[in-house]
Order: structure tokens, then C-alpha cells, then sequence
């Protein structure tokens, strides 16, 4: 391998990771990450999105924070050093990895110090949680670079009286030659070339490009007005709905004791309403056994939803929040009435959790560059 001088986290390091397909992105590029596909990576790398701002989640700070006494755990255990340097493939230079640390002997060691769903899973499931399979690509990446018959994988959650979880990797020649290595050298070049990876409806984001954005264009400035006129209406509906409530009230406080009033064209009736029954809590009292697949069994059909957020809307800033109006629609059922809600901190992007969802698990997970 080639030894780069460059510090982990300046502003040349991050310009070189960019420039090349990095441990980290391993798991990614082959398809076994559940939080970014192949064609959102491309997409980040060649510019055409922004990547996913992870420089405040908990997770992150914790990691970076904690990383030197995590290294200096593992020195201890094993009576070595280690140094965390970036290399690259003396056979292939765009493989590229920034070491947690080398031992004395070049051996990679990859560090974590995840959150606590991510520590028990691997503590209960070992080699089959999720965490030590995207890991264990990161460190097979890393043997290849150093050239190395082992890496070292640890959990560490820099605790007193926890001791870390520690998984020692041996070098697999034909995962490494015949399927990681092609992979991420195609992936190279379609970095180069600018051939995208074929992305996934379900998980990537449609980027609509030529005459399909200029009509993009067209129906978002229809939506921005469409919306500001929406919300003019429904200030102006609540106001009026107020002075109804205030009314309402006064005729039934002139009523007393009477529950039917008629005058003057307005009809006031007074009456009680049984209340719905909780029936999830029916349920757990009179069959709390009952298997979910029952349940299932009884299931009305999903629906499709559509949530619509302005994110950059002039009117939404000032009120410090975004908009969004969600539609439910549905085969064979009458579409509902759209909600609107307001939110006083803005949505993470579909792909910091990409997903997905589930964004504190990402951070939990993929805390860092590394």
C-alpha cells in the first residue's frame, strides 16, 4: 500500500476521499447497505446530490469523541500500537482507506463505538448482526489495501467495567478478488464516465433532468402558489370558525337547563354521545395471546400517501416551520381529505435514514467517515 499524508478530517482529506471509493462505501457499492443504494452514492460523489449532513447527529459526535480511547483500549489488550494512517491500493490507487489503525505488523483495526441498539444486537447476534456483516465488508476492503491476512473489528463502547466486543477477520482472497475489488473499480468508473448505477424507485430520489425539469419547474411554482393561497384561506376559515364557536357557546349558555332551542332560524340541540371503544385494548383483556397473523388476516387494504414539503418556502422561514400537506390515496377507496400539520424542526431527508427512516438508526450505525 501507499501512505497518503494527509490528516483524517481536513479539508484535502475529505477532497480525497471523494476523488476515490473508499472502505466505507464497500457494503454500499456491492448492495448490502440498507441505508444508501449504489445509485445515491454515485449520485453524492459526482455532485449531482448533496450527501446527508451528519456532523451534528449524537452518534457522530460520540464516535469521534471517543475514538483515541477506544485505540488506546485495543493497544493495551494487545500490547501494540496503532497508527491511524490513510493509504492507498498500491495495485489499484482510487481504493483508498483511512485506518482507524495499523498495528505493528500492518494488521487494520476498525473501531466503533456505537449507541446502545447497536451494542446489544451485536452482543446478542455476534457475526449475524447487521452491524458486523456492513463492518465486516469494511474490513475485507481494508486487507486488500494494506495487503494484510487479518483486520481486527471492535465494538467498544469506552465504558468502565464493559469489555468491548472484539472480532478478529481473516482475509477472504475470493470475496476480495472476485467480487469486492470488480465491483468498486466499475463503480469507479462509472465516477468517471458518469453512468449511473441503476437506481432503486423504491429507496433513490427521482432527480428529474432535461425538458422533465423544466415541467418540474413549472408544477412546483404551481404547488408554492396553490399552498400560500391554502394557507391565506385556512387563516382566514379559522377566524371565521371562532367567531362561530363563540357563538355556539353563548346560545347554549342562554338555553340553561333545556336541551332544544328554535328561534330565529337557528336550531340548537343539545344531546350525549356514547363513547368509541378502544378496541386494541379489547383485545389485549379478552385474547391477549392472539396471533398478528390473525389480525393481518382482517386488514383493510394500504394506501398510497403523498407528503409534499416546501422546504425552502419564503413564508415557512419567517414562520420558522415547513408546510406539508399529505394526500392519502387509494384503489377502490375515496381519497381523504388532506391534513396539514405544522412542524417546528424540518424533516430529515428520505435518505438519511433512506431511508431511509429510521435516521437515529443510520447514526447509530454509520457514525462516521471511517
Amino acid at each position: 500500500m501507499k501512505i497518503i499524508n494527509l490528516s483524517q478530517r481536513s479539508p484535502e482529506w475529505l477532497t480525497w476521499r471523494a476523488q476515490g471509493v473508499t472502505a466505507s462505501e464497500a457494503a454500499v457499492i456491492l448492495g448490502r447497505s440498507p441505508y444508501q443504494t449504489p445509485w445515491r452514492l454515485w449520485a453524492e460523489k459526482t455532485g449531482l446530490c448533496q450527501p446527508a449532513d451528519l456532523s451534528n447527529n449524537p452518534f457522530v459526535q460520540r464516535g469521534i469523541q471517543c475514538e483515541d480511547n477506544a485505540r488506546r483500549g485495543f493497544e493495551e489488550r494487545h500490547q501494540t500500537w496503532l497508527l491511524p494512517v490513510c493509504a492507498e491500493s498500491e495495485t489499484h490507487p482510487i481504493l483508498r482507506c483511512s485506518f482507524d489503525g495499523l498495528t505493528e505488523t500492518g494488521e487494520p483495526v476498525e473501531l466503533k463505538v456505537p449507541g446502545q441498539k447497536t451494542w446489544d444486537d451485536v452482543a446478542r447476534h455476534g457475526q449475524a448482526s447487521l452491524a458486523y456483516r456492513l463492518y465486516w465488508v469494511q474490513v475485507q476492503f481494508q486487507c486488500c489495501v494494506a495487503e494484510a491476512e487479518r483486520g481486527w473489528l471492535v465494538f467498544d463502547p469506552v465504558k468502565s467495567k464493559v469489555n468491548p466486543l472484539e472480532f478478529e477477520i481473516l482475509r477472504e482472497a475470493d470475496f476480495i478478488e472476485q467480487e469486492l475489488v470488480p465491483a468498486c473499480l466499475r463503480f469507479a468508473e462509472m465516477m468517471a464516465s458518469g453512468q449511473a448505477p441503476m437506481p432503486d424507485p423504491a429507496r433513490d430520489h427521482f432527480v428529474p433532468q432535461g425538458e422533465q425539469h423544466i415541467e418540474w419547474q413549472r408544477h412546483a411554482h404551481a404547488y408554492r402558489t396553490a399552498e400560500a393561497e391554502v394557507r391565506r384561506l385556512e387563516s382566514a376559515l379559522k377566524a371565521v370558525k371562532g367567531q362561530l364557536s363563540e357563538a355556539q357557546s353563548s346560545l347554549v349558555a342562554l338555553m340553561g337547563e333545556y336541551l332544544l332551542a328554535d328561534q330565529d332560524g337557528v336550531q340548537v340541540l343539545r344531546y350525549r354521545q356514547r363513547g368509541s371503544v378502544d378496541y386494541p385494548d379489547l383485545l389485549a383483556e379478552i385474547a391477549p395471546d392472539l396471533d398478528a397473523q390473525v389480525l393481518e388476516a382482517h386488514r383493510r387494504p394500504s394506501t398510497t400517501r403523498v407528503k409534499v414539503t416546501l422546504k425552502d418556502d419564503p413564508a415557512a422561514v419567517e414562520e420558522g416551520a415547513d408546510a406539508e400537506q399529505t394526500v392519502a390515496v387509494g384503489e377502490g377507496n375515496p381519497p381523504s381529505r388532506a391534513k396539514r400539520r405544522r412542524r417546528k424542526e424540518p424533516e430529515p431527508a428520505v435518505d438519511a435514514v433512506d431511508a431511509t427512516e429510521g435516521s437515529s438508526d443510520e447514526g447509530d450505525i454509520i457514525f462516521g467517515y471511517f
